[in-house]
């Protein structure tokens, strides 16, 4: 009758030992889901990007005729852009710029080559 209690004491044994491991073991699942979720939420926040994803081609963008494309452009807008150059150490650059067309003061730049100059003063201050 010995080996009966001295079973029996170790089957309670295993048996409350197995609460434990199975009250760990929810612990642990709890766990888990929050760092999933919590990584879930952190590939979100990466992923919203505006650039493509790799596996997708840019779309190419379609052209503004050159009325439209004048019509972009304030004098506002240009002069912020020129003057965002000078910033740049670009002074004469952008002085070459007016130059090329034809004019030696923006406030003199005829309204339909507000778009043109922006945009060749953008790719001078960036390049």
């Amino acid at each position: 009758m010995n080996e009966k209690k001295d079973l029996s004491a170790i089957l309670d044994e295993i048996i409350a030992n197995g609460d434990e491991i199975i009250k760990s073991g929810k612990s642990i699942l709890t766990c888990a889901e929050v760092v999933i979720k919590a990584l879930k939420e952190m590939k979100a926040l990466c992923t919203t990007t505006t650039e493509p994803a790799l596996s997708e081609k840019p779309k190419p963008a379609s052209l503004p005729d050159k009325e439209t494309a004048a019509m972009e452009y304030t004098f506002a807008d240009v002069r912020g852009i020129m003057a965002a150059l000078a910033g740049k150490g670009k002074k004469a650059e952008a002085r070459a710029l007016l130059q090329k067309y034809g004019v030696s003061r923006l406030s003199d730049l005829d309204e339909k080559n507000y778009a043109a100059i922006a945009e060749e003063a953008k790719v001078i201050a960036n390049g």
